[in-house]
């Protein structure tokens, strides 16, 4: 594999160091010449099914191979037993926020604007008249679209906002956070509005999430079992596939 390749591919594995995305890119692309290989020999697949689209070959590949078990009432009910609370209804939080704007790279400039957010939060904490006041600062203040609205972002669920927006405000109480909360476009001055945390699923409710966990899964485990066996029929030089779930699933 072209030492090329597997520089060009760091870019999509994320490590906590160089040597680490090194190697899961070079992984990867191990992995990715596996499955080349296997559809080349696949007599109902081959060559040109890899030269029409590879994605497509890879896909018919695995489909062909790694059949997830379909899991019955009792495994689904085992599962909820054991976890119930994993089994609810996803938050739901109404929020408004001003944003001051800043790339990450800014680094002084996110100094000061944390340093106005500060202040400005300390200002609507001790408003007589906050409602007015968030949303004259947000016309005034916020470089985002919803400053409009007076920052309103409306109702909003788990993955609807970047992770780090995310994180921070599912944790905060109802009312302005006393903290600026900094994100990958800037520094937040956030207030929740209203929170309905969420209520647990009978087991009829969940049996389907519960199933689709299950399948995924086990789909997992038949994707590594099929890599593996891969693996161990080619002659691979200069690495050792870690063939756990979790790399075979960033490969």
């Amino acid at each position: 594999i072209d030492p090329t390749a597997i520089a060009q591919e760091v870019q999509y594995h994320p490590a906590n160091s160089q040597d680490e995305a090194l190697f899961l890119s070079a992984q990867a692309l191990v992995i990715r010449e596996l499955l080349k290989q296997a559809v080349y020999a696949d007599p109902t697949l081959g060559k040109s099914a890899w030269q029409a689209d590879e994605e497509t070959a890879i896909s018919d590949l695995i489909d062909k191979n790694v059949q997830p078990t379909i899991p019955n009432e009792d495994s689904c009910r085992q599962l909820f037993d054991s976890n119930p609370q994993r089994y609810v209804t996803p938050p739901l939080l109404t929020v408004r926020h001003i944003l001051l704007a800043s790339p990450p790279e800014a680094g002084e400039e996110r100094i000061e604007l944390k340093k106005q957010a500060t202040n400005l939060i300390e200002t609507l904490q001790n408003s007589q008249n906050r409602d007015a006041d968030f949303i004259q600062f947000a016309q005034q203040y916020s470089l985002c679209p919803s400053k409009d609205n007076g920052g309103d972002l409306g109702e909003i669920v788990k993955g609807e906002t970047v992770p780090e927006f995310e994180q921070a405000v599912f944790g905060l109480p109802v009312g302005v956070s006393v903290n600026p909360i900094e994100t990958r476009y800037g520094v937040h001055i956030v207030e929740v509005l209203s929170r309905e945390d969420g209520q647990a699923l009978s087991f009829e409710q969940a049996m389907p999430m519960i199933a689709n966990e299950l399948i995924q899964q086990s789909f997992h485990h038949g994707l590594t079992d099929f890599l593996f066996k891969l693996s161990h029929n080619a002659d691979i030089q200069g690495m050792n596939l870690q063939m756990n779930e979790e790399n075979v699933y960033r490969g």
